[in-house]
């Protein structure tokens, strides 16, 4: 269900994470975007491949290490994840529609306990 809301957007997935990612840290490397998500590395390369042909995000000198790129979202970059974030919300706004509040909280409660993330 995500996959197609994210479609009119031109975006899939992996880009909405990847981006919600250099949005909270920019300059990231690529290997730290491999190591901070379930992509390895040789699939992050294409992913922000993509991500810099839509001309969402770039890559720059890093300027601790040469040998290294700094990945950064673009203004157009960042108007989209903003876009991408409200379909997000709204998508997980509709699945959690017939749950009341306490619901949520325990459903939350219970995938934070999967995920390995401590309870607020």
């Amino acid at each position: 269900m995500f996959a197609k809301a994210l479609e009119p957007l031109g975006l899939r997935p992996p880009h909405f994470g990847v981006m919600q990612l250099i949005a909270s840290d920019p300059g990231i490397t690529q290997q730290e975007l491999a190591d901070r998500s379930l992509i390895d590395p040789s699939s992050m390369v294409a992913v922000v491949d993509e991500l810099e042909e839509l001309g969402y995000a770039e890559r720059r000198p890093h300027p601790g290490d040469r040998r290294k790129h700094a990945v950064h979202l673009t203004a157009d970059g960042k108007r989209t994840l903003e876009r991408a974030r409200a379909v997000a919300i709204k998508l997980a706004n509709d699945i959690l529609a017939p749950l009341d509040k306490g619901e949520v909280a325990t459903l939350t409660l219970l995938l934070r306990k999967l995920a390995g993330v401590e309870s607020p």
